[in-house]
């Protein structure tokens, strides 16, 4: 777990980390980089109260940002505990569920990859205005049917994670399949979805640990550039602010389907505008609709063909079964 001056926040992740239930004791190795706060100190004396097993390490970098934090504290952790099988990562300003270790477990032993739950903290999302309320339904709404989507053009099914949405805040990998990747990179922002995407291209199975949720801070003054509280921040700012980068226009999705294998499109794009998404929103709900209907993976492609040429020749793209 990564901290940079979080000593307003840090005492509530340890003591949510203590009190999980159905799952083994937790050995947190956590990371305190480049902070100027009382961050060590707090954890310090957080973690002797809980009587929870913290290793700390406290460095300065110039460059790496979290994704070199994240680095570091996974390989003290895997030095302290050799017999250790699985690795979740979460952030110092999260407070992860009662249950969040126990579905990741859960979710590891049929997977070497889980992608766990994020949510806003009670009452922060609240907070906020509700322009932001607004927009954050809408992209919700969008990921929800673009993950689905994926998911039914997988052969995987719903035990794939139809679109690469990972964060750090909540994620897992077994022991095996981190060492084999690499680890995390060091980078300013992205090493979360940069090594699920590493996964992916190496052929492992990413699952989703949709019973291990984490609640996380909706703050707008982050650590880590292009970041949650960056998006925070940018949405608060302006009305047409970008979306979650995991996230593509209708057709990009029908074509990168086509065009490969089923999987996982790459990051590589302009980030989705809620404007774009208000208007694909209820064509991608009639596809999605139309595609649950369809019995495998090959009609569905073949559906999604047939509508692709039907656009081509200028007739309607309106989501009609193929025959």
């Amino acid at each position: 777990m990564p901290a940079c001056n979080e000593e307003a926040r840090i005492e509530a992740c340890l003591r949510a980390l203590a009190r999980q239930e159905g799952a083994p004791p937790l050995f947190v190795s956590l990371c305190v980089n480049n902070s100027t706060d009382r961050s060590a100190a707090r954890a310090e004396a957080a973690a002797g109260r809980l009587g929870l097993p913290v290793l700390l390490t406290e460095v300065t970098f110039g460059t790496g940002g979290v994704g070199r934090a994240r680095r570091l504290g996974h390989a003290a952790a895997l030095r302290a505990c050799p017999g250790a099988g699985v690795l979740l990562s979460t952030d110092a300003d999260c407070v992860p569920a009662p249950g969040w270790a126990a579905g990741m477990a859960g979710a590891l032993a049929r997977a070497p990859v889980a992608l766990g739950g994020i949510c806003a903290l009670p009452g922060e999302l609240a907070a906020l205005s509700p322009d932001y309320a607004a927009w954050s339904a809408v992209e919700d709404a969008y990921a929800a049917l673009s993950v689905e989507f994926g998911c039914l053009l997988d052969p995987a099914g719903t035990d794939g994670i139809g679109i690469n949405t990972a964060g750090g805040a909540n994620l897992g990998l077994r022991r095996e399949a981190y060492l084999a990747l690499g680890g995390f990179r060091d980078r300013q922002s992205g090493e979360d979805r940069d090594i699920v995407a590493r996964a992916l291209a190496a052929g492992y199975r990413p699952v989703r640990a949709r019973d291990a949720v984490v609640a996380a801070s909706m703050r707008s003054d982050g650590r880590a550039p292009r970041g949650m509280a960056a998006r925070v921040a940018a949405r608060l700012a302006r009305r047409d602010a970008p979306l979650d980068t995991a996230l593509a226009p209708l057709e990009a999705m029908i074509r990168h389907h086509l065009a490969a294998q089923p999987g996982h499109r790459g990051a590589a794009r302009t980030p989705m505008s809620r404007r774009e998404a208000l208007r694909d929103l209820p064509e991608l709900e009639r596809c999605v609709s139309v595609l649950r209907a369809l019995p495998d993976v090959p009609a569905r492609l073949r559906y999604l063909g047939t509508r692709a040429e039907r656009a081509r020749a200028g007739r309607s793209g309106e989501c009609l079964l193929a025959p």
